[in-house]
């Protein structure tokens, strides 16, 4: 274990021990611990994702092909709170393997005008499913309209990030440099916007969408479109991390939202349409969308969190828990004859989620992907997984 490691767990020790001076703690939602006034706030969260694989079906792919095992997805460890009008979070991830690879969102923020300020690290502007948290998305791995496909290497990054909005409406503007702290410093920079609508909202209907744009300019030659997803970014992946587009010096990007639900029906789906310009060969468009859908056996409905404008998990009615069926298609196209690797690539889920109380999820999911074209044959593949999540 790394000293960054250590000095994370030696300021979670001591997080804890403040209780005993603050007015008021709660466990609500992790340990909250805080003044009357309400002026001074701290909260520790943390979360465990602990994955299975195994691989079904994947003869086409030869020696090694796709590995059956198991793996610590996330380990993290989350402190935020509030003191004189500033408030900060800092987030660790001990899966990360170099030093500083831990480091997920690290920022200080304050009010401007009534608007969100954060100067640090965090997430780009960009859609709904990157936005969500990875303890609320609905399937074990995000979808290639996000930072496991077309924005690779670049789901975090160091700037400044404003949003703000009103009761059905929101907006987030960023502006960054490309590096995060696990990446060597660059001078490549970048920015991304998003805005959203929600036509309809109550507690059983929501009707959400939402338009987003980013242009990244890395100093060398960035990330170019890779499939990062589907079995895990740190295991047995379909047919490894394939590429669909070669290495960009400029990157533009816009992507479209749809989303909704009603009662315990679920559906959200994203396009994202990309263009990588590098001057030693041709510009190179890259079309990515999915759509997935759930049902809720048991009769609960997902929240929607209006001032980031996300879906959350559904709360449990009963003592049995709840039960989701799901259900993702996802495909990512390059430009013809231009992709280093692959032309298309696509796979389908299938699976439930079962939420034990609200801090605990077992994941279950049947995936079969294909790639077209790959060493010049198709390659399709599929695996079933599995996700036990704590969360708090």
């Amino acid at each position: 274990m790394s000293n960054l490691k250590y000095a994370a767990l030696a300021a979670f020790i001591g997080a804890v021990a403040t209780p005993a001076m603050a007015d008021k703690a709660e466990t609500k939602g992790g340990l909250v611990v805080k003044t009357d006034d309400g002026r001074f706030e701290m909260k520790i969260g943390g979360r465990i994702q602990f994955d299975g694989y195994l691989a079904t079906d994947d003869d086409d792919l030869g020696s090694p092909g796709l590995i059956s095992t198991t793996g610590f997805r996330r380990a993290r460890l989350t402190m935020e709170g509030k003191a004189y009008g500033w408030s900060y979070k800092f987030e660790n991830d001990f899966t990360g393997a170099a030093a500083g690879g831990g480091f997920r969102e690290m920022w200080i923020g304050t009010k401007v005008f009534d608007q969100n300020l954060r100067i640090g690290q965090a997430k780009p502007y960009r859609g709904m499913e990157e936005l969500t948290s990875s303890n609320e998305i609905d399937f074990m791995e995000r979808p290639f309209a996000t930072a496991s496909g077309v924005f690779t290497g670049n789901q975090f990054a160091q700037g400044l990030f404003l949003d703000g909005g009103g009761a059905n409406w929101t907006y987030g503007i960023s502006a960054y440099s490309l590096r995060n702290e696990d990446a060597a410093a660059t001078e490549g920079v970048g920015g991304a916007a998003r805005v959203t609508f929600a036509p309809i909202l109550s507690d059983e209907t929501v009707l959400h969408l939402g338009l987003s744009a980013s242009s990244d300019h890395p100093s060398d030659n960035g990330t170019g479109a890779v499939t990062r997803t589907a079995s895990g970014r740190q295991f047995g992946r379909i047919a490894g991390a394939t590429a669909i587009a070669t290495t960009p010096e400029e990157r533009t990007a816009f992507g479209l939202e749809l989303a909704g639900k009603a009662g315990p029906i679920y559906g959200q789906a994203e396009y994202v349409m990309a263009d990588y310009k590098n001057e030693a060969t041709e510009d190179e468009d890259v079309d990515t969308w999915y759509v997935q859908a759930s049902y809720m056996l048991t009769g609960e409905s997902k929240p929607y969190d209006a001032k980031k404008a996300v879906f959350k998990s559904p709360k449990p009615n009963g003592a049995m828990g709840a039960w989701e069926l799901k259900a993702r298609y996802d495909v990512m196209e390059g430009s013809e004859g231009t992709g280093p690797a692959a032309e298309e690539i696509s796979y389908w889920i299938v699976g439930a989620n079962w939420f034990v109380n609200p801090n605990v999820r077992f994941m279950f999911e049947y995936l079969q992907g294909n790639v077209s074209p790959f060493a010049g044959a198709d390659v399709e593949a599929s695996v079933f997984q599995v996700r036990t999540q704590f969360g708090f």
